[in-house]
C-alpha cells in the first residue's frame, strides 16, 4: 500500500487501510468500524485454543478447589500474546474477587476487549500525530482523522467483538470489496 497517511509507518496493511479510511470521505462510519475491528482481530494471536480451554474449564460440572491455580496453568501452557496477557490479568482478578468462573471469564473477555480496543485507538491517534509531524498527513486530514478515529472506536460494539472471539470467527468484520464508483457514462 502506497497511499494514505500511514504509508510510511510500521503498521500492518490492515491498519494502513484503516488510516486511509479515516481521511477518505468515501469510507462510511460502518466501513471504518468494520476495518478497525478487522485490524484488531489481525493483531490477536494464539487466542482460539486458549479461549477454548478456558471455556471448557468453566463448563465442567466439577470445579477445582483452587480455580486461580488451575486457570494460571492453562495460561502457562499456551502461547503468550497481548490479548492473552490482558485476559489473564482480568480473569485472575475476577476469580480472586470470588466471582463464579463462568461470569469471571465472560467479564474478563469483555474487559480485555475493551482494553485492546482502547490501546488500538490510542495507537492510531499516535500514528496520526506521527504522520502529521512527518507531513504524510495534512493538518485538515489530521483533525478529520482524530475525530473519525474517536467516533469509530466509540461506535464499536464490544459485545459483538466478544461474540466473534468466542466463536473463533476472525472474519466477522471483514469488509466486502468496494466497487469502484463510476461518475457517469463513458463518452
Amino acid at each position: 500500500m502506497t497511499d494514505g497517511p500511514f504509508r510510511n509507518s510500521a503498521l500492518s496493511t490492515r491498519w494502513k487501510q484503516y488510516g486511509q479510511d479515516l481521511v477518505s470521505d468515501a469510507a462510511s462510519q460502518d466501513e471504518r468500524v468494520k476495518q478497525a475491528c478487522h485490524s484488531v482481530f489481525g493483531d490477536i494471536k494464539f487466542f482460539d485454543r486458549l479461549y477454548g480451554e478456558l471455556n471448557a474449564r468453566t463448563s465442567r460440572e466439577q470445579m477445582d478447589l483452587d480455580s486461580v491455580a488451575a486457570t494460571e496453568t492453562i495460561f502457562d501452557n499456551n502461547e503468550r500474546s497481548t490479548m492473552s496477557d490482558t485476559l489473564e490479568r482480568n480473569l485472575l482478578c475476577n476469580l480472586r474477587e470470588g466471582m463464579p468462573e463462568r461470569k469471571s471469564l465472560d467479564l474478563a473477555l469483555e474487559q480485555a476487549v475493551g482494553e485492546i480496543l482502547a490501546n488500538a485507538k490510542n495507537r492510531v491517534d499516535e500514528e496520526c500525530i506521527r504522520a502529521r509531524d512527518v507531513s504524510d498527513m495534512s493538518r485538515s486530514d489530521f483533525s478529520k482523522g482524530l475525530q473519525r478515529n474517536r467516533e469509530t472506536f466509540a461506535a464499536i460494539d464490544v459485545g459483538s467483538v466478544c461474540a466473534a472471539l468466542e466463536n473463533g470467527n476472525k472474519n466477522a468484520f471483514r469488509r466486502t470489496v468496494r466497487k469502484d464508483v463510476n461518475d457517469g457514462p463513458d463518452d
